[in-house]
């Protein structure tokens, strides 16, 4: 019995230090490309996204997909798993169940709304690949995570780093590393996520002028063509535009009401 103790105490420290340690990678990262935005000048413009005419659609390995949990908090809602239900509904049947955890006294309005809308099964067809979500409202805060692993517990932390996990496994169109300049669309998924874990409302509005400094008069940072940071984009202003709405300028209004009505937000 205490040889059983002991082991289960070492597997419980090794779960914490992987949480630890996956908690270091992220904040290094967020450290990272916070220097990278600092460096670069508001006066600077950048090209439009480089984009293949169309990307190629390859069928999907369904050794890769498996059952996930996301744990969110209702008051930041991930709109982007959304959006990849509707944007896949041809190619991947996304199916999500909901369900409310102990830390969570009460959804809002906006989470129920969400919830409803992501818990709708289409008509999708029945011989699609499937991966079943099971999203859990928690107070986690912004961070968002995925649990790939649940006897490990290792969690994808971040939602844009969620949507780079989907993206990897989903519809190859929808692969962003299938892009010219996978550079710099992870250059902007990352401000994206620092977009929405700094608390500074300063630092917010350095973030998003270099994100509409990135966008231009584009119709979307991909382009014509709706891409991941299009969608990462949205789901970020949306969850902080009580505290940013006056700094989103016009031409970003346009990209995020556009990836509203296509993304079925």
């Amino acid at each position: 019995m205490a040889e059983n103790d002991e082991l289960r105490m070492l597997a419980e420290r090794q779960q914490r230090v992987l949480q630890q340690l996956a908690e270091l990678k992220n904040e290094i990262l967020a450290m990272r490309t916070e220097l990278k935005l600092n460096a670069t000048s508001p006066a600077v413009t950048s090209s439009p996204l480089k984009t293949k005419s169309k990307l190629k659609a390859e069928p999907i390995n369904r050794t890769y997909l498996q059952d996930f949990v996301v744990n969110a908090s209702p008051d930041y809602v991930p709109y982007s798993l959304l959006a990849l239900k509707n944007l896949w509904k041809d190619r991947l049947n996304l199916h999500v169940e909901c369900f409310i955890h102990s830390t969570v006294a009460k959804l809002s309005d906006e989470a129920i709304k969400f919830q409803n809308a992501i818990t709708v099964n289409g008509t999708a067809a029945g011989n699609l690949p499937k991966i079943n979500l099971t999203l859990i409202w928690k107070n986690v805060g912004t961070y968002t995570e995925m649990i790939t692993s649940p006897t490990s517990y290792v969690p994808i932390c971040g939602e844009v780093n969620i949507l780079r996990f989907l993206s990897r496994c989903g519809p190859s169109e929808f692969n962003y590393e299938q892009l010219d300049n996978v550079v710099e669309v992870d250059s902007i998924l990352d401000a994206c996520y620092l977009l929405l874990n700094k608390q500074n409302v300063k630092q917010r509005q350095q973030i998003l002028r270099t994100l509409g400094t990135k966008l231009g008069k584009s119709t979307g940072f991909g382009g014509e063509q709706m891409s991941l940071c299009d969608i990462a984009f949205t789901s970020t202003v949306k969850q902080v535009q009580r505290t940013i709405a006056k700094d989103i300028n016009p031409n970003m209004t346009k990209c995020i009401s556009r990836v509203t009505v296509l993304a079925g937000l």
